[in-house]
């Protein structure tokens, strides 16, 4: 069968004759065009003789071809298929038999459409249009692409709308998710493609088509604004620079790319020789391993996994998309929250199929479960406490304590017709595990092996990997301030370090500036809530005799703040001093804290409060926590009469083993600062010696300029005397 023939047959149309002189052409919905059907060897598909280098003229259609089927028209505004003289190949079809790999093709197959609302001619680039593409991916090469995965490069800000058949990387589901900056997209229906060797060239196997519709903004008709690249992502193959053409009714609607195969990209993933891909690292990653399946049923175990050496996860909230159709049945080690929606299972399908099943003792029939992990009494309860369960929604990294790095659960699954067979098991789609973390979607992996009941081992039938990693946010949730023994003041914690919900004060509802540096503070005022330090802010102030701003700076509105003093400096040695405030109500168990000092960590002598080790796998960051058992293993929260949680050590350094080291020009502060997982914001200067800060002139330093200005100024008066 000739390349084209099959590609056309694969989008379930016929090969429509056009021409009287032996060669056929195809109609193709989404170029909109006609191309000899030859195959590989340039043999006419249809009669089965060599093409000639020059195809014949058209002439009237036959009888025959009168009579066969109308093709589909694509677009209403494309040519009708008698007007398209076009009997040449063009360059994406020469491009497809040339792929050795992968060949992509993204197709804008309708003009872009004015949508409401309409703007008027001053604001066209705000205006927003319709468009709908087809993306089409065929696999032209030797080896199977397994979790295929595509990127394309979105720039006009565009919202997708509708996307059949995948699932976005981000685990996000339309309509309204924002692409503007690029996204990739994996296959849902269809998540592999297998070679045309192994399917004797299947179309519906080695290939994959599927349609986007979205907004964009600012491009009208005739414009068919395409993305400014398509790749596939997948590690062993190589996408070159996209080729662009024109269709015959508008300039540049399509694009298209090889992505050639590299075997020895291919050779660093052993896993895709047995049919699965590769694991992958992330901050959490979690896995949904099948260990028990039945015709109707199956039971699961999730695995959740805190792998960033400094990360935590309080509370996680677990969820997911079930793709068709499932309900929770039961669970243990873990619990659903919120309505268990039973009326959706008895009203609906499920209701239909397992008519005599009770439905009240349904864990979840909702379509997006939420999942929250159970309290540490359930561990032992024999009904529903597993290993690795009940840990209040806490992970912590090895780092810390290596006993609570996972949290595990089990689920049976109920499945609706026709998707009962024992073998016909998809994972849920879209995993989320809580703010600041995005989670891909699941990646068929090699079977786990574990141990459901900690005493036999068994293999999964099925496994999957989810990966999450944090994301970066502007705002923190926690910041350091900067003091020394030679100076009294301190260089707060930056301006609206948490966030700015408004530029007021909280306390007299006055307007403060979020975009200006936090004043200078006397040592006491890291005493005193973010909200009421303003007040000694401007006392410093007039008493350094410098302009202050209006309006002032805001509030960091940090709920935890870390004070790092320089408490001595002298030749062979010196110390510091850190000291923890929660000033949230809430207290923090077994909280965790690291330090960045690359120029001093090599003199690290001891913590002497607190349990310190260096961690070499972290640039030699300094790791911080509570003594286990402890007081100082929990941080308070802030009491009743607003004084803050409180721990504090002092800690000390050996210069003979770091030379040439100036603590006061900046080496002994920390060039970043981490608290449970989460990096606080930093000032960015930090106090000089002499009783000076770096920008901004001291007390004393203004004195002598002063008493200097005076000399001179005698001086020259005894002179004019």
């Amino acid at each position: 069968m000739g390349y084209a023939n099959w590609l056309g047959r694969r989008r379930g149309q016929e090969v429509v004759p056009a021409f009287s002189g032996g060669v056929q052409t195809q109609r193709f919905p989404l170029a909109c065009f006609k191309i000899p059907i030859v195959d590989l060897m340039g043999v006419d598909v249809a009669y089965g003789q060599k093409a000639t280098p020059t195809p014949p003229k058209p002439t009237a259609p036959t009888p025959e071809s009168a009579s066969a089927p109308a093709p589909v028209t694509a677009l209403a505004s494309a040519p009708a298929p008698d007007t398209l003289n076009l009997t040449t190949p063009k360059d994406e079809d020469i491009s497809l038999k040339n792929c050795l790999g992968v060949f992509l093709e993204y197709v804008v197959i309708e003009p872009p459409e004015r949508i409401y609302p309409f703007l008027d001619n001053k604001s066209q680039h705000e205006q927003p249009y319709r468009f709908k593409s087809e993306v089409t991916l065929t696999n032209t090469g030797y080896e199977k692409v397994l979790g295929w995965e595509v990127y394309i490069g979105f720039q006009h800000d565009e919202i997708i709308a509708q996307a059949d058949g995948v699932l976005f990387i981000t685990g996000d589901s339309p309509p309204g998710i924002a692409v503007g900056n690029g996204t990739s997209v994996l296959g849902s229906d269809m998540p592999d493609l297998q070679t045309s060797i192994d399917t004797a060239m299947d179309p519906t196997k080695i290939g994959y088509t599927f349609q986007l519709t979205g907004t964009e903004f600012g491009v009208a008709e005739p414009d068919f604004p395409l993305p400014t690249n398509i790749s596939l992502v997948n590690q062993g193959w190589e996408c070159g620079k996209p080729s662009k053409e024109d269709s015959p009714f508008s300039p540049a609607n399509r694009m298209w790319v090889c992505c050639a195969e590299n075997r020895t990209a291919m050779n660093d993933t052993k896993d895709l020789d047995s049919g699965f891909l590769p694991r992958v690292e992330g901050d959490i990653v979690m896995y949904y391993d099948v260990y028990q399946t039945y015709g109707d049923n199956y039971w699961a175990k999730v695995t959740i996994s805190m792998e960033d050496p400094l990360g935590r996860l309080d509370f996680w909230n677990l969820t997911w998309d079930w793709k068709q159709g499932e309900f929770i049945f039961a669970m243990k080690g873990a619990q659903t929250f919120g309505p268990q929606e039973q009326d959706k299972c008895v009203l609906g399908k499920a209701g239909e199929h397992y008519g005599s099943l009770d439905f009240s003792q349904v864990m979840s029939c909702s379509s997006s479960p939420t999942i929250v992990d159970l309290t540490e009494d359930q561990r032992n309860n024999p009904q529903i406490g597993i290993p690795n369960c009940c840990r209040n929604g806490t992970l912590l990294p090895e780092l810390v304590d290596p006993s609570q790095t996972k949290s595990e659960f089990q689920l049976q699954v109920y499945k609706l017709p026709p998707h009962i067979d024992r073998n016909d098991i998809q994972p849920p789609i879209n995993w989320n595990i809580g703010d600041g973390y995005k989670c891909s979607q699941p990646r068929a992996v090699s079977p786990s092996e574990f141990s459901p009941d900690s005493i036999y081992s068994q293999t999964a039938v099925s496994s999957w990997q989810v990966v999450c990693n944090k994301t970066v946010s502007p705002v923190k949730k926690c910041c350091v301030s900067f003091s020394t023994f030679y100076n009294d003041s301190v260089i707060p914690c930056p301006t609206c370090s948490c966030g700015c919900q408004s530029n007021t004060l909280p306390w007299n509802h006055q307007k403060c500036n979020p975009h200006i540096d936090a004043m200078f503070l006397p040592y006491n005022g890291v005493l005193l809530p973010p909200s009421n330090r303003t007040a000694l802010g401007l006392q410093l102030a007039k008493l350094d005799h410098y302009t202050t701003p209006d309006p002032v700076p805001c509030p960091d509105n940090c709920g935890v703040a870390l004070n790092w003093h320089v408490y001595s400096d002298y030749a062979d040695g010196w110390s510091a001093r850190i000291t923890i405030f929660n000033w949230e109500k809430e207290p923090v168990p077994k909280w965790f804290a690291a330090i960045d000092l690359p120029k001093a960590m090599p003199g690290y002598q001891n913590v002497y409060t607190f349990n310190g080790s260096v961690v070499p796998s972290l640039d030699d960051a300094l790791l911080m926590q509570g003594h286990n058992g402890y007081s100082n293993d929990y941080l308070l929260g802030l009491d009743n009469t607003d004084n803050p949680g409180k721990l504090q050590s002092l800690m000390s350094f050996d210069k003979r083993k770091t030379p040439g080291i100036s603590v006061v020009k900046g080496d002994g502060f920390p060039q970043r600062v981490w608290f449970n997982g989460e990096e606080c914001a930093i000032p960015s200067q930090f106090p000089l010696g002499s009783g000076a800060w770096q920008g901004r002139p001291s007390v004393q330093l203004s004195f002598v300029v002063v008493l200097v200005t005076i000399v001179l100024l005698l001086g020259d008066a005894t002179r004019q005397l």
